[in-house]
């Protein structure tokens, strides 16, 4: 549900982006206050609809009666407060795509930080607060979520893209389908990877509870150590939007040249921190003999492709700057359904190690699919990005922090 509005904030990026860089102060107004009314409204049906299925999902799933009343606990509240995160995470793109990166994040950050005090207080009833268990952890996170709404609706105030006056309904339509025929690709862009997520839970959980145990710990983990590149996706999209309306090739084609080496560097950055520090990391998490080992090998073998993963998220990110969300929806759709959907299927003869070998070379092919269509593209423009030797370039900076 989140990969949703994550596909609509950044078809509301895209469409800022460009209005920002032709200079279109009034459009910008109108395409932030339509993009808040409409996800507003798509949030109140989906937490809907995920109320009423959510124990007939679980239970396709797998879960069985303790764990199923666990996650009602805990979804419940967190379905109820999906709206407020809705709101924040479209007034984020849209204050992004104006060029107002810095504290849209800091208002993250600092979410994050009220969201573990919460879980403290709130889980274990410290300082007056009940003791509430694992719905203490959802309403933590629903609290931090209130947070960053207000927050995002306050700067998106104070940096005058905020209008209370409704647009015409003839705006109102056009900005829908505007917004949607740049969403639709993204959002089913987002939903593969969290579709092929629980693919993989439910393969891993024909193995055992521990290695469904130890694929969530380092699903974690990687979420946080991938943040480096992740911040680069996401940022490359309202940058190359603002660039295509200003029509600066020369910024566009900076900008991909930079998120191919982002990807790089902090792929390599992570793979080497996750080697020398796996294990006690995955301590941190679990007391399990079997889950510590079970998450250690994960990484061990996962871990040799994140360069090529990142290529392949930064790669989606910039398609969708460049107004081509078929794309970006075409690398997602070959990863999920020609690479990691086969090879974990195939690698899961050979128990758990094999799923994870079959994610890893998933992964390794996507990178290079990634790399394929944005050749072709650059082929398609005509990009003078095609006479740059890019083994060259590559060495060059390595020969650069060498001598620094």
């Amino acid at each position: 549900m989140i990969g949703i509005f994550i596909g609509l904030a950044v078809g509301v990026s895209i469409l800022v982006g460009k209005a920002f860089g032709a200079q279109d102060q009034a459009l910008v107004k109108q395409i932030t206050l339509i993009a808040l009314g409409v996800s507003l409204l798509f949030a109140l049906v989906l937490s809907g609809i995920g109320q009423v299925s959510l124990t007939s999902l679980f239970r396709l799933l797998g879960a069985e009666a303790e764990v199923l009343s666990m996650i009602e606990e805990y979804l419940v509240p967190l379905l109820f407060g999906m709206p407020l995160l809705t709101i924040a995470l479209v007034a984020g793109g849209a204050l992004r795509a104006t060029g107002h990166v810095l504290r849209p994040e800091v208002l993250m950050a600092l979410a994050g930080v009220l969201n573990l005090i919460f879980d403290y207080l709130l889980i274990f009833g410290k300082w007056g607060f009940p003791e509430m268990g694992i719905k203490g952890a959802a309403w933590a996170t629903v609290l931090s979520w209130i947070f960053v709404c207000l927050g995002m609706l306050v700067l998106l105030w104070h940096k005058k893209l905020l209008q209370f006056r409704l647009p015409k309904w003839k705006v109102w339509r056009t900005t829908i389908l505007e917004i949607f025929n740049l969403s639709a690709p993204t959002i089913v862009n987002q939903m593969i990877g969290p579709l092929t997520l629980m693919y993989l839970t439910f393969l891993l959980a024909l193995e055992s509870a521990e290695s469904v145990a130890a694929f969530g710990i380092a699903g974690r983990i990687e979420t946080l150590l991938m943040i480096g590149i992740l911040g680069v996706s996401t940022a490359l999209t309202p940058f190359i939007a603002q660039n295509v309306g200003a029509q600066r090739k020369e910024r566009v084609e900076e900008a991909i040249v930079f998120g191919g080496k982002a990807s790089t560097y902090l792929g390599l950055a992570v793979a080497l921190i996750l080697f020398l520090s796996i294990r006690p990391l995955a301590a941190l998490f679990s007391n399990d003999p079997t889950i510590i080992e079970q998450t250690s090998q994960y990484f061990y073998i996962v871990s040799l492709s994140y360069t090529l993963l990142g290529l392949y998220l930064v790669t989606s990110s910039i398609f969708n700057g460049l107004e081509r969300p078929m794309e970006a929806l075409s690398i997602s759709f070959a990863k999920s359904f020609l690479f990691t959907l086969p090879l974990t299927w195939v690698g899961s003869y050979w128990g758990v190690l094999g799923i994870f070998v079959g994610l890893s070379f998933s992964n390794l092919l996507a990178g290079v699919f990634a790399a394929w269509r944005m050749r072709k593209e650059l082929n398609r423009v005509q990009s003078n990005l095609l006479q740059e030797p890019i083994l060259q370039s590559y060495w060059k900076d390595i020969k650069g922090m060498l001598n620094g």
